[in-house]
């Protein structure tokens, strides 16, 4: 095989793996890009691309949230319960997942390579239908009815690997020998942990409350077993909307939706990020 051949196949690779990156983008970005156009359209109906641009479906948005009198008053509700589902799963896998995540680190016992596919791996590959099945007969069958905290839980449970996994790495790039040098110099374990360990995976405790944030946020089939009437996040508020009157305002809410999260995680990044560059 000559030189020149070498030449055309590596260009032709090349050129096939640009394609395919290209066209990944570009199924991941369709969606997106067709839910923010539909958003702006002037009509009622689902004609795409709109024939006009217009705001009129987030003024509706916003009189549904502001106006008690309206017939969709239910989105400011939903969205509030969606806020604290989220809020409270980041702080349950926050406080679980962190001494867990230094417990896989720093420490070696029977069946530690079990623990950490079981913490890891398993809520991530396991179907949240089939968990959202189970536990729907878990709460059916103890006759509790614990309104929020069953969804905080049930969503605590897909998150907790992505929390760890962020707290892990974070872990791994710590040098073991500073937080023995703080109990050398006579710091007790938990204030080593608390003024050495903690402070050094900051970064990566806050990406992992983010990622977590926004997963429990979005979360769809979980909530749609578990919610009920007093409880009602916003991703059953949309899928209802959308069955019973399939308006253009439901584009408008997905877009704020997909803004918010996109402003979220470039926000933290650039934080965390610049932190990151400046050690």
């Amino acid at each position: 095989m000559d030189e020149n051949t070498s030449i055309g196949r590596a260009g032709v690779e090349a050129t096939v793996i640009k394609a395919l990156t290209w066209f990944l983008l570009l199924l991941l970005l369709l969606p997106i890009a067709m839910v923010l156009a539909m958003s702006f359209t002037s009509v009622t109906t689902l004609q795409f691309p709109p024939p006009e641009l217009s705001l009129r479906w987030y003024a509706d948005v916003w009189s549904m949230v502001s106006d008690e009198q309206n017939d969709f008053t239910r989105l400011r509700e939903s969205f509030e319960t969606s806020f604290v589902i989220a809020a409270a799963t980041s702080l349950v896998c926050l406080v679980a997942g962190v001494p867990a995540s230094y417990a896989l680190v720093r420490f070696r016992f029977l069946g530690h390579r079990v623990v950490e596919e079981l913490l890891l791996s398993v809520p991530i590959i396991f179907p949240t239908v089939v968990l959202g099945v189970a536990l729907l007969v878990i709460v059916s069958m103890s006759g509790l009815d614990l309104g929020i905290f069953q969804i905080v839980v049930a969503h605590s449970i897909i998150g907790l690997p992505f929390m760890m996994r962020n707290c892990v790495a974070a872990l791994h790039g710590i040098d073991p020998s500073l937080q023995e040098a703080a109990k050398t110099l006579g710091a007790s374990s938990i204030r080593a942990f608390t003024e050495i360990i903690l402070p050094l995976i900051r970064g990566g405790m806050s990406s992992g409350v983010l990622l977590v944030f926004i997963l429990s946020f979005n979360e769809f089939t979980l909530s749609y077993f578990l919610y009920t009437i007093d409880v009602f996040p916003l991703s059953i508020w949309l899928f209802q909307q959308s069955n019973t009157s399939f308006s253009p305002a439901i584009f408008a809410v997905s877009s704020l939706m997909i803004v918010i999260n996109i402003a979220v995680i470039l926000i933290v990044d650039k934080a965390f990020g610049t932190q990151k560059a400046a050690r």
